[in-house]
């Protein structure tokens, strides 16, 4: 059997304890992350603050090129800016969650949870499965109305999980 060599320059936890500062210069000529290992495990990449910075803000770019939180004339109504945001950076189209994760995250963002019984997943697919999305109430009122959430995507199943699912469109609707 061949040892596959990384691409990507190495180091030591070792290495690193002994002089960060070289790790870093490590990755800065390389233009890339340093992977650093323990015991023939990788532990961990260092970075430079300017890769890091520069990642983030590619992810960042994806995002917003990715997702759209509004169908409806791709205008958030003002009071709904900030929860359009909140969506914008956990729900991003093409990201694969776990369906537990996702009502989860949609709770601690105000939404009333559709998780029933023990697990409760089980609902949330079969709804994803029947109609193409979830849908979830907002437990607050904007206006007088109540604001919906469609999360579109589709079901698969992973190697780890079988509650996973792909993030397809994710639209804030008022009624």
């Amino acid at each position: 059997m061949e040892l596959k060599k990384l691409d990507v320059p190495t180091s030591s936890i070792t290495d690193v304890k002994k002089s960060p500062m070289d790790v870093f210069g490590q990755a800065r000529k390389a233009g890339t992350g340093v992977y650093v290992f323990n015991r023939e495990k990788v532990a961990g990449i260092m970075l430079t603050q300017e890769q890091y910075e520069e990642l983030l803000e590619e992810l960042s770019e994806f995002r917003d090129k990715q997702y759209k939180p509004v169908e409806k004339e791709n205008q958030v109504p003002e009071e709904l800016e900030e929860l359009a945001i909140a969506l914008r950076k956990v729900l991003v189209k093409g990201a694969n969650l776990s369906v537990k994760y996702l009502d989860e995250w949609m709770v601690q963002a105000g939404f009333i949870t559709k998780k029933t019984g023990f697990g409760g997943v089980t609902e949330l697919l079969r709804e994803l499965s029947e109609t193409g999305k979830i849908i979830y109430q907002l437990r607050r009122r904007e206006n007088n109305k109540v604001i919906y959430a469609e999360i579109f995507g589709e079901a698969y199943e992973s190697h780890r999980s079988s509650d996973m699912i792909t993030i397809g469109q994710v639209n804030l609707i008022e009624r």
